[in-house]
């Protein structure tokens, strides 16, 4: 439970941390994808939206936060109920 609502900060103010990731994911529509597919970004904030979606709520992989589809289907769960 940590582990996802730690993940869960990464969502907001991620455009950095997205340029140095090799992949991230959605925890809305649950896709997995590299971050040079993202095109669109909440400006004001430097956060992104999914491609697959267009919901802010992309995460990058980190070294301790390693992406899975089980990993974001339970942060799903937990923020989207």
């Amino acid at each position: 439970m940590e582990n996802i609502k730690s993940a869960h900060r990464h969502s907001e103010r991620n455009k950095k941390a997205l340029a140095s990731a090799e992949r991230c994911g959605c925890f809305y529509c649950c896709a997995i994808f590299s971050p040079a597919a993202i095109k669109e970004w909440v400006e004001e904030e430097d956060t992104a939206l999914c491609p697959h979606c267009s919901i802010d709520s992309v995460i990058p992989e980190l070294p301790l936060l390693p992406l899975s589809t089980d990993f974001l289907e339970e942060m799903h769960e937990l923020w989207f109920g």
